[in-house]
């Protein structure tokens, strides 16, 4: 379950990093502001940006999880 998490936000991550060359390349950087407005993600790149560090938290807590019930034994 854990790896599913991991591959989700690795994924997240690359469409963001996508999201942000892409932006880059036709001088659009100020049309990904802002990310985070009103208390919730704004655009595709906000939203993908969320995305990826929720699954890297999820992911990172399975790990932890994982490694303390390894050490209980």
């Amino acid at each position: 379950m854990r790896r599913w998490f991991y591959g989700g936000a690795l994924v997240s991550w690359i469409v963001a990093a996508r999201a942000f060359i892409q932006a880059d390349w036709h001088h659009h950087l100020l049309s990904l502001a802002p990310i985070i407005a009103y208390n919730r993600p704004q655009g595709v790149f906000g939203w993908v940006l969320a995305v990826a560090l929720t699954g890297l938290s999820i992911s990172a807590y399975k790990q932890h999880q994982y490694l303390l019930r390894q050490q209980r034994k």
